[in-house]
């Protein structure tokens, strides 16, 4: 069933502008970057303002397999560099098979400044459809965010709200997507969060989670649930020394389980001027 549900996918893809961001792997790995305790290399992703608030270097490895279709399977690498009040942020993203993929090359840079966070970040965006050929797009995105709070933490995340049309298709233009979102930390163990998403030609969406820290600096849980699709989603994780391994998993009540795997490495905790 889900072979032949993987055309209509791939059009669907085409036809409304879908971004390899929006997957079960972004909704995970996203989650706690509005929060000053909770974030790591993938969090900029989600708004690039986490990068103001970045306190050691970090670097991860993503990968999933959507619905168990190897065509449609994501990788994603990141890195996130603490400079002075502020952090740069790499990514590179790439989502698909070999006759049709979409990739993704990002940096990004954020500046706290204080009580406000800025960010941006600017995408080379690629897509490849066999028999069509290979086109291109740049993009980019905005963030802020706001400590309102030691606890919590809002901000706006918008992508692509002008431009970002295709070099060999002119008519045709990455989506623009808006997002608010919030954090809050319940205490060192537990954080939520919620976004809400709204999408070029699609409806609003809301996805909420929590990771909770059963033993510090070890073992840590995670769950949530994006309304798009009333998909829930659910992970663990374990750290040792200066490396993390995530297991995660959603679940479509139509296309079945989308299994992920993650993979962190941290640096030096940076030393404040």
């Amino acid at each position: 069933m889900k072979k032949l549900l993987l055309p209509f996918y791939l059009i669907h893809c085409l036809a409304f502008g879908q971004s390899i961001r929006y997957s079960p792997g972004t909704l995970y790995t996203g989650l706690g970057s509005y929060s000053q305790h909770f974030t790591q290399s993938f969090s900029f992703l989600a708004n690039q303002a986490a990068l103001g608030g970045l306190s050691k270097t970090s670097a991860g490895l993503y990968a999933e397999q959507k619905y168990g279709l190897k065509e449609l399977s994501m990788y994603m690498a990141t890195a996130a560099i603490p400079v002075n009040r502020g952090g740069i942020g790499i990514a590179v993203q790439y989502a698909g098979f070999s006759d049709f993929n979409e990739s993704q090359v990002g940096i990004a840079y954020g500046k706290n400044l204080g009580r406000v966070s800025l960010g941006i970040q600017c995408n080379y965006n690629m897509l490849h459809i066999a028999g069509y050929g290979s086109d291109a797009a740049v993009g980019f995105e905005i963030g802020s965010q706001w400590q309102l709070s030691p606890a919590v933490v809002t901000g706006i995340h918008i992508i692509n709200p002008v431009g970002g049309y295709f070099r060999n298709h002119s008519s045709e233009k990455l989506a623009a997507v808006y997002q608010f979102g919030a954090g809050y930390e319940v205490s060192k163990q537990l954080f939520l969060s919620a976004e809400i998403t709204k999408e070029e030609d699609q409806p609003v969406n809301v996805q909420a989670g929590l990771q909770y820290i059963i033993v510090p600096d070890r073992f840590f849980v995670r769950t949530g649930l994006t309304t798009a699709t009333s998909s829930p989603f659910f992970g663990m994780g374990f750290q040792w020394k200066n490396c993390r391994a995530d297991v995660n998993v959603r679940y479509h009540p139509q296309l079945g389980l989308t299994p992920g795997l993650l993979l962190l490495f941290y640096g030096k905790q940076k030393e404040e001027l």
